[in-house]
């Protein structure tokens, strides 16, 4: 069963803000967003095979954790 995450429940799931996830999404840094008219969800088993294909990152190299997801998040493209 194919599981939707709203911006918020997405935002909670990767530990960033609401915010962090709609520039993601513009930039191309997410899967493309199922829309259901006026509702965007992203599909939770895409976000996690995202999650799973990125190579890990030293997270010493960086200060601020949202700078290493989206550092790990534009290795994979």
């Amino acid at each position: 069963m194919q599981r939707l995450m709203s911006r918020r429940q997405l935002a909670a799931y990767l530990a960033v803000s609401p915010t962090t996830v709609g520039r993601m999404a513009q930039r191309g840094d997410l899967p493309e967003p199922i829309r259901l008219g006026s509702l965007v969800r992203w599909d939770a088993q895409k976000i996690d095979s995202l999650i799973n294909s990125m190579s890990p990152t030293p997270a010493s190299e960086y200060d601020d954790p949202d700078v290493v997801l989206l550092e790990m998040m534009r290795e994979t493209k």
